[in-house]
């Protein structure tokens, strides 16, 4: 199995369950103040933080 068709699988797994799919983002975070980036999660800090609302209640 080939790791595009793992990810496809994970994918349809969670839209199956309700969860919107969100395209990747950047590595690059536009936060100047983080170095690094976070298991992926830069794009969701400000859901997180609550600055700003989440357009879905549960993402992929």
């Amino acid at each position: 199995m080939r790791t595009a068709e793992i990810r496809t699988r994970w994918l349809d797994y969670f839209a199956k369950h309700d969860h919107t799919v969100v395209p990747s983002a950047s590595l690059i975070s536009p936060d100047p103040s983080i170095l690094f980036t976070i298991a992926g999660m830069v794009p969701f800090i400000p859901y997180i933080v609550g600055s700003q609302r989440a357009p879905w209640p549960r993402a992929v």
